[in-house]
Formats: structure tokens, C-alpha cells, sequence
């Protein structure tokens, strides 16, 4: 009884009141509006969306440098978009126009405080103590960087405070209400958390205790289940490569969790696979969840306990490029951010390929989901014959039940001249058979002029934003530098 009205304390009353000093609005209001509105009809639904893109588009047209020239070049006035369907009249957003551009894409009324925000020498996503009573709110932040070229863009809470209350809603879909306690794996290394004052605020008023989630080796995974069993979190947060890791960890040391109560473990960062899934539910016993998202527009869709991967649709309108009327199919992933920001994302290109469809999970939630999610537009390789192969031919491969121990961790590597080179870390029990298993599922899918290097590894090491790349493209890669 104690740690429920403790757990309504933290998650109505102490985390919003704090958020909102910052900036952070309304967490409360819009997470009671997404548990109300996540079950409205499909028109409704998008009634609501036109209503906000309508807005969205009339800021940018009025208050946006670059979205004012950019319309006025293609002699387009917000009012010709009379339908969901018409936004297809805008041109995408690439990820070099908003290198190139990224200060035209605020709103001029926050022009004053871009010089504020860049000078301000924060941390990158850091939040302004009191902004609420501040002149100048902006927030300057990045991108993750995990393709190799990091984005600047700027915030003033409002991106925030809606994460955050699609993370509630997220937790209700489990039966877990605001307030329970939650570990995070976070971009931090472990020296940065004995000494950070911030952090030690996060675990005593947020419920949140923030662990070491990048370049982690046995000593960090140790500290993490010993700080768990401390502060005994209902919640666990963390890069999919974060958790996956952990989870390998106490299978491998046969540690006993039971006194760690989770009822959720949520990846984000990276798509969740199957065989990840498994080792997370069989290892934690708890429910799993996905977030797909990017820093630039937020959560764009989460995954349900029916197995459904459902838009945040309320606040983002997510297309699949090339759209084909009455035809669903995987494509590219468009986003518009349809909330009131200092910066508008139009039909951002997300650089992932995957089908938007209409709802019908089992779930009973009408919000589109996201399904066939390939991967990133890298990621997906075409042979020398043609055919496509995506991340998930390479899970299937390395995955199998008779492999799955063998290999600890892998990387593929397409070579500019369409060869192959994979970095394996091997696992127990990893012999000769497990590497003549590999060749043939090369040589079964690949032309015979393919060659295949093998790689062994005693690590495989992250990208700077702390992800572990499944697959690089090195041709895609090189193109992207030519493109910039």
C-alpha cells in the first residue's frame, strides 16, 4: 500500500510538477488523452491528425525560413492541403537539408535564442534549469550519429514532455502506472554515475535509476544487477545491445534475479529481433516492449503486449515511401511531427523501410502499426544477382536454435565491391561445424563470385552513440559522403 501511494506521488504529482520547471508541459494531460484516445475510431483518428498537420502546416508557412521559401517555390499555400493524402504535394525532408539548414527550420519568434542555445555549452538534450520562467528556452540537441553523420536541432520541452507521456501509455499497456520504479541503461559511462548529482535527484523523485549502458564489459553488467537488486525496479530501460547483453550475462553466470521484481523490459535504439526477444523473456521472466523513435521527431511507435507495433498517431503522421494507393507495402518511413514545436519536421526521411498498416492487432487498439520493419535503407543489400537481403536473413542465420550459443556476438560488413567480411565473437561450443554452416548459408544465397572473409574477434566494438551495428553498408556509406 505504501509503494502504490509512494509510486502516485512520484508519477502525478512530484514528476510532472519538476518536468514542467523545465518546460515540460502538460505530461499528465497528454498521457490521460493517448489512454482515451488510442481507442477512437479510424476516421476520428484521423480527423485528428489533418486538424494538427493543418496547424503545423500554417506555422511553417507563416514563421519557418525554410519552409516558407520551400513553399513559396513550389507555389503552395497550407490551404491546398485538403487531405491527409495531399501532404505527398511537399517534398521530403532529407537528413542534408537539415545539416544544411537546420537553423532556417526554427520558427522565427525562437530566432533570438538559437545564438543562446549554441553558446550555451550544455550537454547535448541537457535541459535549462527553470526554463519555464526563462526568455529563452531552446534547447540545442543531436542526433545519436549512428549513421555517421550527426544532426543538430533544437527543442523547448514540448518534444520531451510527449515522450514522456507516450512512455506512460506504454506502461499502462503492461498494467504499470506512473511513478513505479524503473532502471535505465543509458549513453553514461560508469565513472560519470557516483558523482552526478542530477542522477541521484532522477533516483529519489523520478523513481529512475540511470545505469551504465555503453561499453559494457562483465564489471559493468555485475554493478547493474547489484544496483537492481538494491532499488528493485518494476521497469528496465535500455539500447536493445544493452539489455540483450545483460540478459546474456546472467543466463551465463546463472545468476538469480528473483529479487529484481520486473514486470517490463523496454529496448530502444535498435529494432528488437526475435531471438532477442527470447533471450529477454526467458531470462527476466517479464513482459517486453520496443520503442521505434528518433531523437529529432521522438517515439514514433511502441510495441504492444499483443505483439503489435503501434504509431504514436496522435502527434506524428508516419507514411511509407513509395505510397501506392490501396497497395500496402514496405518503403522508406516518412515522418511529420504534428505537436507545437519551435521546429517542425515535414515529411522527414527516417532512413528506415518498413509498411505503414491500418490498425488490427489483437490488442484491440485502433493506432497504425508498423509492420515489416527491414531495417535501415543501409542495411537492406542487394547481391550482385539482385536479390534483397535484409538484417532479419542474417538473425535466421546466426540465430538458429542449434547456433544461437555458439556465436556471442556478429557483425556483417557488405565491402564496396559487393563481397562480404563478418567479424564473429565467439560463444561456447563455436567449432568448425558452426563456421562450415555459415559458408553454406552464404553460398546459398549469394552468387558463387562472392567472397566471403571470416573474422574472429575477441569484441566487437559500438558506435559512438553506444549502438552495435548489425550491419554496415560500406558501399551505402561511401555514396552518403559523395551525397554530402
Amino acid at each position: 500500500m505504501r509503494t502504490t501511494i509512494m509510486d502516485n506521488l512520484v508519477g502525478y504529482v512530484v514528476f510532472p510538477a519538476s518536468n514542467y520547471l523545465m518546460n515540460r508541459k502538460g505530461i499528465i494531460g497528454q498521457y490521460r488523452e493517448f489512454t482515451r484516445s488510442e481507442w477512437f475510431r479510424e476516421d476520428v483518428l484521423r480527423h485528428v491528425q489533418f486538424k494538427k498537420l493543418s496547424a503545423t502546416l500554417e506555422q511553417a508557412a507563416r514563421h519557418v525560413p525554410f519552409y516558407r521559401e520551400r513553399f513559396r517555390k513550389l507555389g503552395l499555400q497550407p490551404g491546398d492541403i485538403r487531405s491527409l493524402d495531399d501532404i505527398r504535394l511537399i517534398p521530403a525532408l532529407t537528413r542534408s537539408d537539415l545539416m544544411d539548414a537546420y537553423r532556417e527550420m526554427v520558427d522565427e519568434r525562437f530566432a533570438a535564442s538559437i545564438p543562446v542555445a549554441e553558446g550555451a555549452g550544455r550537454p547535448s538534450g541537457e535541459p535549462i534549469p527553470l526554463s519555464r520562467f526563462r526568455r529563452h528556452k531552446l534547447v540545442r540537441n543531436t542526433s545519436s550519429g549512428s549513421t555517421g553523420a550527426p544532426t543538430v536541432f533544437f527543442e523547448d520541452g514540448s518534444r520531451t514532455s510527449m515522450n514522456w507521456a507516450c512512455e506512460m501509455r506504454l506502461k499502462k499497456w503492461f498494467g504499470i502506472g506512473p511513478g513505479a520504479r524503473e532502471a535505465r541503461m543509458a549513453r553514461l559511462a560508469t565513472a560519470y554515475l557516483p558523482d552526478s548529482r542530477s542522477l541521484n535527484v532522477r533516483k529519489h523523485l523520478w523513481h529512475q535509476l540511470i545505469l551504465p549502458g555503453t561499453n559494457l564489459a562483465e564489471e559493468e553488467f555485475a554493478l547493474c544487477i547489484e544496483k537492481m537488486r538494491a532499488f528493485r525496479p518494476r521497469v528496465l530501460w535500455g539500447y536493445t545491445s544493452a539489455l540483450t547483453g545483460l540478459a546474456d550475462y546472467v543466463r551465463r553466470n546463472k545468476i538469480d534475479t528473483a529479487a529484481i521484481p520486473l514486470q517490463l523490459a523496454i529496448s530502444w535504439a535498435a529494432p528488437l529481433y526475435g531471438h532477442e526477444e527470447r533471450l529477454l523473456r526467458e531470462t527476466f521472466g517479464c513482459g517486453i516492449s520496443n520503442i521505434y523513435g528518433a531523437r529529432e521527431v521522438g517515439h514514433i511507435a511502441a510495441l504492444c503486449p499483443a505483439g503489435g507495433l503501434h504509431v504514436n498517431q496522435e502527434y506524428l503522421l508516419v507514411e511509407s515511401e513509395p505510397a501506392s494507393a490501396g497497395a500496402a507495402h514496405p518503403g522508406e518511413l516518412l515522418v511529420t511531427t504534428l505537436d507545437a514545436t519551435p521546429m517542425p519536421f515535414i515529411r522527414y526521411r527516417m532512413g528506415d523501410v518498413a509498411e505503414v498498416a491500418p490498425a488490427g492487432c489483437g490488442c484491440g487498439r485502433q493506432l497504425q502499426l508498423l509492420k515489416n520493419l527491414l531495417g535501415r535503407t543501409g542495411e537492406i543489400f542487394h547481391t550482385k544477382s539482385g536479390r534483397m537481403i535484409s538484417p532479419n536473413f542474417w538473425c535466421r542465420v546466426f540465430m538458429s536454435s542449434e547456433h544461437a550459443d555458439r556465436i556471442r556476438r556478429f557483425q556483417v560488413v557488405y565491402t564496396r565491391e559487393k563481397n562480404l567480411r563478418i567479424a564473429i565473437q565467439r560463444g561456447d561450443g563455436y567449432d568448425e561445424g558452426t563456421e562450415w554452416y555459415i559458408r553454406s548459408a552464404v553460398a546459398d544465397n549469394f552468387t558463387p563470385d562472392t567472397e566471403l572473409a571470416i573474422v574472429y574477434v575477441d569484441r566487437i566494438e559500438p558506435t559512438v552513440s553506444g549502438k552495435y551495428l548489425m550491419v554496415i553498408n560500406e558501399a551505402k556509406q561511401q555514396e552518403a559522403t559523395w551525397n554530402r
